[in-house]
């Protein structure tokens, strides 16, 4: 047995096996049936991980397994999971993925604890062998998702607590329990937490309930919140799908608008509550320190219109409340033009919020090798792109001072191509891993060594940009405008080094690093956030874009953005193209990605004579962009790498390079994309310069202080 747990020190919060530091590095095995730690090529590649230096590994399980309807609860393939990692590297660790999902026959014998779907009760459709298959059907609006159990049952999470009590105590006791690292709760959407769809049906509606209850009190309270005197907590209407339209645009009235937003609400707590009931269970049974560890804080490229605002980890706060319960967060990384091998990589969480929360993170690296649905392992002729997305997905959430997992799932049919020829295309039965290839390990290898040799040093945050996201901002409008990929895209490129908070960590931050500060989507402004906004930002340069404080929680009002920003506004027809001239940003025409510009509305321009012309909308030519002593307004949610650049420059910010390829960086390490190949001189914080010179499809990584190379 190892005392496990996470403990913030040297800066970070770092993974402590018997008091002794480990790079949070994991090797993590699939749900599929093909992946069982029993099987064959599982247990080959635990061996290939170990050899590399990574005894710990995430194993697949379900809590069902072992819960049954007429006979004792029986931990032996839960155990038997553990038991086949360790047959494989006996000197492995596991943090045992464990889905809280009921079983079937209690799904059928509690209907009324299920999920529905905008009014249809989930589809029973069986018992699949692989149990999270169809999970999305009803994620995307749909409304025939299947038979799942609705996030918001009291009935199941004491049910399914009493098990994972009963777990606790019974896998403690078995040479298997001495070797779990931690327990990982999983379950809705794919087991990451996510709400099955717009679960509509009576057990949510009476969580909703519930939470007016304790929201409002009375229904004197309700009333007047909602701007109604016909609705009481027993009778107001409960309509939490996200595809109602806006009152104003996109954006919804704080008041008329209040019913919906409370509705989505209710639906987001059940989730973060959910964990925290679970990761106590754990914490509390089991006898002596292991992790306790969820799926949650999902933020970049998980607010599409469909998603946003109730399948999303947008309640992080709530996790903070009660630190030392949940020690992991953990997410896979976000499924947009990041993955390309033109996009800079980015985190779906956000590292410098969890790092002030003392909470480790852990991203799934799930990006397969290039090719892999043709051959396996990847095309041999793709590989430089291949070796390019191992590292930079690797690196980069150990550059935000956390960690990671290798996780080794497969191509299936509606990912593969149709002419894929892989023999694991499609097959959740005949599975031979993606990283078995001995390049490929012996990558895996070299960056381990990475980790590992920075593990041994102090976290040192460099960043001087800081891009802060909000989360209650999706409450407030009925269609997201999800610019989160060209946003960081451009950052990235811009060659400053940024960080990613939560606009309520803002207080939190060490904002002293910090030389600029974006408001990506603070949408939702009330005077007390305004006011500590202008007191903790005074003496760096603010970028605020599109709508900043159009709610003040209240109304929704161009006054208040026109008090958030400093400068005079006023309302014209939706545009969706920023054009500058030249001067103080370079000349560049900026377009919004084609599905924001469609649905952006209302839209504003600058009409302040007292502030500075920076760009103008390509239709109409009204002003869109401008600056007022220390405030950048722009009316669209995005900019480019080059405008960027130049505000970065302007507030003093570090530039590492100027071609457009991406950087990262920290105290010790920093980190090049590049696509088409690399050729510029880099100057590092010390002053130090040196020719960087990369063929296109590389990942470089290299001393942040002397400039030699690492990888």
């Amino acid at each position: 047995m190892k005392h496990i747990q996470v403990k913030f020190q040297n800066n970070r919060p770092e993974l402590l096996l018997d008091h002794v530091s480990q790079p949070p590095v994991l090797y993590g095995l699939s749900d599929f049936p093909a992946a069982r730690s029993n099987t064959a090529y599982a247990q080959k590649n635990i061996a290939n991980f170990a050899a590399q230096g990574i005894h710990m590994v995430t194993a697949d399980t379900n809590l069902a397994y072992a819960w049954h309807k007429a006979t004792p609860f029986d931990i032996e393939p839960i155990q038997a999971e553990i038991a086949g990692v360790l047959e494989a590297d006996p000197d492995s660790m596991v943090l045992l993925r464990l889905h809280m999902n009921p079983p079937y026959w209690w799904l059928r014998d509690h209907p009324e604890e299920t999920a529905w779907y905008l009014g249809n009760p989930g589809v029973d459709d069986g018992e699949p062998i692989r149990m999270i298959r169809d999970d999305g059907i009803g994620a995307n609006g749909g409304t025939e998702g299947r038979l799942r159990v609705c996030l918001g049952s009291k009935l199941w999470l004491k049910e399914a607590g009493e098990r994972l009590k009963m777990l606790c105590q019974q896998l403690s006791q078995t040479p298997e329990g001495k070797h779990l690292m931690g327990i990982q709760v999983a379950c809705g959407l794919y087991g990451e937490w996510h709400q099955w769809g717009t679960d509509d049906g009576p057990c949510m509606e009476k969580h909703f309930r519930e939470y007016l209850k304790e929201t409002y009190q009375t229904d004197d309270n309700l009333q007047k919140n909602w701007g109604r005197d016909d609705v009481t907590i027993e009778n107001a209407p409960f309509l939490p799908d996200v595809n109602q339209p806006g009152d104003d645009g996109i954006f919804r009235d704080p008041i008329k608008g209040r019913n919906i937003m409370d509705a989505q609400m209710s639906i987001l707590m059940t989730v973060p509550e959910a964990i925290l009931y679970f990761c106590r269970i754990i914490k509390e049974n089991w006898p002596w320190p292991i992790l306790a560890a969820a799926f949650y804080g999902s933020y970049i490229g998980s607010t599409n219109k469909n998603f946003a605002p109730i399948g999303c980890g947008l309640r992080p706060d709530i996790i903070f409340q009660e630190p030392g319960v949940v020690d992991c967060l953990c997410s896979p990384f976000p499924y947009m033009k990041n993955r390309l091998a033109d996009g800079a990589p980015m985190s779906r969480g956000l590292l410098e919020s969890m790092r002030l929360h003392h909470v480790l993170w852990l991203t799934e690296m799930d990006q397969n090798p290039v090719g892999a649905a043709t051959y396996h392992g990847g095309d041999p002729k793709q590989r430089p792109e291949t070796i390019a997305m191992l590292r930079r997905n690797c690196i980069l959430p150990l550059l935000g001072g956390m960690g990671y997992w290798y996780y080794d799932h497969r191509i299936v049919p509606a990912v593969a191509k149709l002419e894929g020829t892989a023999s694991t295309v499609g097959s959740i039965f005949y599975k031979k891993g993606w990283w078995d290839a001995p390049d490929l390990m012996a990558e895996i290898g070299r960056i381990q060594r990475i980790a590992e040799k920075r593990n041994a040093k102090s976290y040192r945050p460099v960043a001087d940009v800081l891009i802060v996201y909000d989360t209650k901002s999706h409450l407030a409008h009925a269609q997201n405008i999800d610019q989160h990929f060209s946003l960081q895209n451009a950052i990235a490129r811009s060659g400053a080094a940024f960080d990613c908070i939560y606009l309520s960590d803002l207080n939190k931050a060490e904002l002293s690093r910090y030389r600029c500060v974006i408001f990506a989507n603070a949408w939702q402004l009330n005077e007390a956030q305004q006011a500590e906004i202008k007191k903790l930002t005074a003496d760096k340069q603010v970028i605020f874009l599109y709508a900043a404080g159009y709610s003040d929680e209240k109304t929704l009002d161009i006054a208040h953005i026109q008090e958030t920003i400093g400068m005079a506004l006023e309302k014209i027809e939706t545009e969706g193209v920023m054009v500058s001239n030249g001067g103080v940003l370079p000349k560049e025409s900026i377009a919004l990605d084609e599905n924001a510009a469609q649905i952006i509305s209302p839209c504003f321009k600058v009409t302040d004579t007292a502030a500075h012309p920076l760009a103008y909308y390509e239709k109409s030519g009204a002003c869109c962009a401008a600056r007022k002593e220390n405030i950048w307004y722009f009316a669209l949610p995005t900019l480019s790498q080059d405008w960027a650049r130049a505000i970065f420059k302007e507030a003093g910010c570090h530039i590492y390079g100027e071609n457009g390829d991406a950087i990262f960086a920290d105290q010790d390490m920093m980190m090049i994309n590049t696509y088409s190949g690399c050729w510029q001189e880099i100057t590092l914080r010390n002053g130090k310069t040196f020719l960087c010179d990369l063929p296109a499809m590389t990942t470089a990584v290299y001393n942040a202080q002397t400039g030699e190379r690492y990888l």
